[in-house]
C-alpha cells in the first residue's frame, strides 16, 4: 500500500487520531508541565479540534478497513454527544481536582482515550470493533473511578466497576461467539442480508448470541435488573468523573446497540418484547428508588437509570424512527444531566457541602444564585 492509499484509508480515522496523539502528548510531557491548567486547555484543544474534524465529516457517508469501520451521520450525531460530554467534563474537573488536591495530569488523557473508545464504537460495522472500542472506552473509566486514590469508597467504586464491566465483557463476547458461529461473520451489514436464511437454519445461535450481547450492554447502559452497580460507583467516584459516567458511555452503550439491533438484527422482531419489559422496569425501578435516596450522587445515579428505560421505550419500536427518537433523546439528556452534575461540583467546591440532600437545607439563604440554578 503506498502513502497515498494509506491516506485515504486512515482519513475516515482523523477525528480519533487527532485525539488519541493529544492523549498521547499530555501523558509525555505530563511530568514536565507543573502547570495542570494548561493541561487541561490542551486536552480542550483535542477535544474541540475532534469535534471540527468530525463535523465535517457530516454528510459525507464513507467506509475503511475493510468496512468494518463505517462513518454515517449516525456516527458523526454521536460522535458531537460525546466530544461535547468530554468538553464539559474537563471545564468541569478543572477547579474540582484543584479544590480536593488530586490534580493528576493523567486525568485528561483518560477522558481522551475513553472517548476515543467511544468514538470507535459509534463508527463500527463489526461487532469485533464494537468491542474493541468497548475495551479502549472501559479500561480509562476504571482508573477515572478511583481517582480519589486515598478514599475507600473511590477504590471500592473503581474495584465494583472493574468486575461488573469484566462480566458484562463475558456475556458481550459469549454473544458475539455465538452469532459468528450463526452466521460465520461478524460484519453487521452481511448479518442483516442474510438474516431470514440465518433465522431459519441457525434460529437458536442467533438469538442466544443476541440476547447474551443485550446482557452484555445491559450492564454497559444500566437497565434493570443489570443496575446494581451503579449507585455505589457513581457515590465514589469524583463527581465530575461521575457526570461523565452518566452520559458518555450510556450514550455510547446505545450507539453500540442501534448498531447491532437496528442496523444488524432488525429482523428480530420478537426482541422488541425484551426491550418493553427492559423499559418498564428501568423506568419504575429508576424513578422509584430515586424518591428514597439521601445522597445526591445516589439520586442522579438512579435517575440516570430510569433514563436509560426512557430510551428503551425507542428500540422496543424499531426502525429508523427508534434511531431518531434515541439519539435525540440522548443528546438533550447530556447536555440536561452534565448541567445537574455542574450545579452539584459547584456547591461540592464553594459552598462546601457535601453530596447529602440534607446539607441543602438553607442553599437559598446562604447561596442563592446556586439553590436557584
Amino acid at each position: 500500500m503506498d502513502i497515498k492509499s494509506a491516506a485515504i484509508f486512515f482519513d475516515i480515522l482523523y477525528p480519533e487520531i487527532f485525539l488519541l496523539a493529544v492523549g498521547m502528548f499530555i501523558l509525555v510531557v505530563g511530568n514536565v508541565f507543573k502547570n495542570r491548567t494548561f493541561l487541561a486547555y490542551l486536552s480542550l484543544v483535542g477535544l474541540i479540534g475532534a469535534l471540527v474534524l468530525a463535523l465535517q465529516q457530516w454528510n459525507a457517508p464513507q467506509s475503511g478497513f475493510y468496512g468494518m469501520v463505517q462513518i454515517d451521520n449516525f456516527s458523526i450525531f454521536f460522535n458531537v454527544i460525546f466530544l461535547s460530554a468530554g468538553i464539559i467534563t474537563t471545564l468541569m474537573a478543572r477547579d474540582y481536582l484543584r479544590a480536593h488536591n488530586i490534580e493528576r495530569f493523567e486525568f485528561y488523557p483518560m477522558i481522551l482515550f475513553a472517548t476515543v473508545g467511544m468514538m470507535i464504537m459509534a463508527s463500527s460495522a463489526d461487532l469485533i470493533v464494537i468491542f474493541l472500542g468497548l475495551e479502549i472506552m472501559s479500561i480509562p473509566l476504571y482508573v477515572m473511578a478511583g481517582f480519589f486514590r486515598n478514599d475507600p469508597n473511590s477504590n471500592e467504586s473503581s474495584v465494583k466497576y472493574f468486575i461488573m464491566g469484566a462480566f458484562a465483557t463475558a456475556f458481550l463476547l459469549y454473544g458475539i461467539a455465538l452469532i459468528y458461529g450463526a452466521a460465520g461473520t461478524t460484519d453487521l451489514r452481511r448479518i442483516m442480508t442474510d438474516l431470514g436464511y440465518l433465522v431459519s437454519h441457525s434460529g437458536f445461535f442467533l438469538y442466544s448470541g443476541a440476547l447474551l450481547i443485550l446482557i452484555g450492554f445491559g450492564f454497559k447502559v444500566a437497565a434493570v435488573p443489570f443496575h446494581m452497580w451503579v449507585p455505589d460507583v457513581y457515590q465514589g467516584a469524583p463527581t465530575p468523573v461521575t457526570a461523565y459516567f452518566s452520559v458518555a458511555p450510556k450514550a455510547a452503550g446505545f450507539a453500540a446497540i442501534l448498531r447491532i439491533f437496528i442496523y444488524g438484527l432488525g429482523g428480530l422482531n420478537e426482541l422488541s418484547v425484551i426491550f418493553w419489559i427492559l423499559a418498564i422496569l428501568t423506568m419504575s425501578v429508576g424513578n422509584l428508588m430515586a424518591i428514597f435516596q439521601t445522597n445526591i450522587k445516589r439520586m442522579l445515579a438512579y435517575s440516570s437509570i430510569a433514563h436509560a428505560g426512557y430510551i428503551m421505550v425507542a428500540l422496543s419500536v424499531g426502525g429508523e424512527g427508534a434511531v431518531s427518537a434515541a439519539a435525540f433523546y440522548l443528546l438533550a439528556y447530556t447536555f440536561f444531566n452534565l448541567g445537574g452534575f455542574a450545579i452539584v461540583t459547584l456547591i461540592n467546591s464553594r459552598a462546601g457541602s457535601t453530596a447529602a440532600i440534607d446539607e441543602m437545607k438553607g442553599m437559598s439563604v446562604r447561596h442563592p444564585f446556586l439553590a436557584a440554578l
